[in-house]
């Protein structure tokens, strides 16, 4: 389980590297991009960041991040100090929603800054304060965003780099009807800042982000079907071998919002309009509860946010029993598999079959090298798609 006290160093380890716009202007004009893993739900994505965040190939930069939802102070911490371990030198940053309990969102917020990760990354709502936390700590701002409008303020308020985040996404979708390709020329045209393409994306995209502007990719959903990391093997199975039919939009308890999963029971109870409330998490937290809350609700979203908890719990669902019944137990008919529309192209068809995160960074370097050869031996200098040998170099 994430955040063992016991793997804890006693004392914080060196910096990591900052991301920052002219650490990814230098990568770029080396001739690389950036290949970020997308942070993933609670504890989905936990011994990811520092795997990833450790390559360094010819046309791609690791980057590994965090999810802090959900996490207590020992959890967060422990999970920061093992990724620097792993991640050898590399970046690695941690990802904050705007929606959780303001203290929750405070504390995961100062942990990471005095951990100095290279980044931290925030979504799901504004939050100007968190801004002015990074700057005076000195780690680099991330905003992901839905539209050219956010992109533009955000870098008026100082971001240093940003992540376009289409409809194609897994768990909650900012605008369901403005797929990526629509919003990397929107973003892209709205920012000097650099961009990273986000939600649904796969190996055969990356090339076309690329020469859309962007300056690497991030990828969430292809990294939950990998043989590494600590999420329950049944939350693997989950994202193998599935087809259309399987990949539904439920309305979530977070403001009603439009969110992308794994069909299962669970959602089908949602779609019939049941109300799932919330029970006790103490077999997950302890008898002390989650950062001292000890009741079935533990206050996760921010107030007024919660369509269960506004309700008295009468109806919509305890997003936090959902997504730990999943993560951490496995368990297929009452949990909450959050994927990205990139589910339907993942090969394998059994958790077996899964790769490593070397293994999928390794096929990523491939496909683009594929595609600046392709590039190369086309008459026109293209790769039959309009991809440049240029974008492709």
């Amino acid at each position: 389980m994430t955040g063992d006290p016991t793997v804890l160093a006693a004392e914080p380890l060196p910096p990591a590297p900052r991301l920052d716009r002219a650490a990814i202007e230098q990568i770029v004009g080396s001739g690389r991009h950036l290949l970020v893993q997308g942070g993933m739900g609670i504890d989905a994505s936990d011994g990811l960041a520092g795997k990833i965040a450790a390559h360094r190939g010819p046309r791609l930069v690791g980057v590994g991040t965090i999810s802090a939802v959900v996490k207590t102070e020992a959890q967060l911490r422990a999970e920061i100090r093992r990724a620097k371990q792993e991640s050898a030198g590399g970046y690695f940053g941690v990802n904050l929603m705007a929606a959780i309990n303001k203290g929750d969102f405070e504390r995961c917020a100062r942990i990471a800054i005095e951990e100095q990760v290279s980044f931290l990354v925030q979504g799901a709502g504004i939050s100007r304060e968190i801004i002015r936390w990074c700057r005076d700590g000195g780690v680099p701002f991330v905003g992901i965003v839905s539209s050219g409008r956010l992109a533009a303020m955000y870098e008026k308020w100082g971001a240093e780099w940003l992540v376009a985040e289409g409809a194609e996404a897994g768990g909650h979708i900012g605008d369901i009807g403005h797929p990526l390709p629509s919003l990397v020329d929107e973003v892209v045209a709205a920012t000097s800042l650099p961009v990273v393409a986000a939600g649904g994306v796969d190996a055969s995209d990356v090339s076309r982000f690329l020469r859309q502007g962007a300056v690497g990719v991030q990828l969430a959903t292809r990294f939950l079907a990998c043989s590494d990391g600590d999420v329950h093997p049944a939350f693997k199975a989950m994202h193998v071998g599935k087809r259309p039919e399987d990949v539904v939009i439920i309305t979530s308890c977070v403001k009603g919002m439009k969110a992308r999963a794994v069909r299962n029971a669970f959602t089908d109870k949602l779609a019939r309009g049941e109300a799932v409330p919330p029970r006790s998490k103490r077999w997950y937290f302890g008898p002390d509860g989650y950062e001292g809350r000890k009741s079935s609700c533990i206050q996760c979203l921010g107030e007024g946010l919660c369509k269960c908890r506004a309700s008295g719990f009468k109806e919509s669902f305890c997003i936090t029993d959902a997504l730990l019944l999943a993560a951490i137990e496995g368990d297929t008919e009452n949990g909450l598999f959050y994927t990205g529309q990139s589910l339907l192209r993942i090969p394998e068809r059994d958790v077996s079959e899964l790769p490593s995160a070397a293994e999928i960074l390794a096929d990523l370097e491939a496909q683009l090298a594929n595609d600046a050869a392709a590039a190369a031996a086309a008459p026109c200098g293209c790769a039959g798609d309009g991809t440049s040998r240029e974008a492709l170099a």
